[in-house]
């Protein structure tokens, strides 16, 4: 009777880690679901704010030239207001020395 007992003992001793091991397993495998999901929904949520920074960035060049046609600009003025400033001054190298006066001493 004892070997029977010792032996069912050991068959859900067994049956216990496995089914330990297999809680493991599933945690291991939810927790990496769980970070894919997560992972998916920030794409989502950036994509999505990405658009709709899109849209309102439409909106407003739309606004813009709205008013400034409202404003009764002219389109040179527009066009230029779109472009970045570009550097009006081009001198040659050397230039700024060659307007400067003359280095003196200084008495004292």
């Amino acid at each position: 009777m004892k070997s029977a007992s010792r032996l069912t003992s050991f068959a859900l001793g067994g049956a216990l880690l496995l089914a330990l091991g297999g809680c493991d397993l599933a945690e291991e495998s939810a927790n990496k679901l769980a970070d894919k999901a997560q992972q998916a929904a920030e794409n989502v949520a950036r994509e999505a704010i990405s658009e709709a920074v899109e849209q309102v960035n439409k909106q407003v060049d739309e606004a813009q030239k709205s008013t400034q046609d409202w404003l009764g600009k002219p389109k040179q003025e527009q066009d230029q207001q779109d472009q970045p400033p570009q550097q009006a001054d081009k001198r040659e190298p050397g230039e700024d020395e060659q307007m400067m006066p003359p280095v003196q001493g200084v008495e004292t």
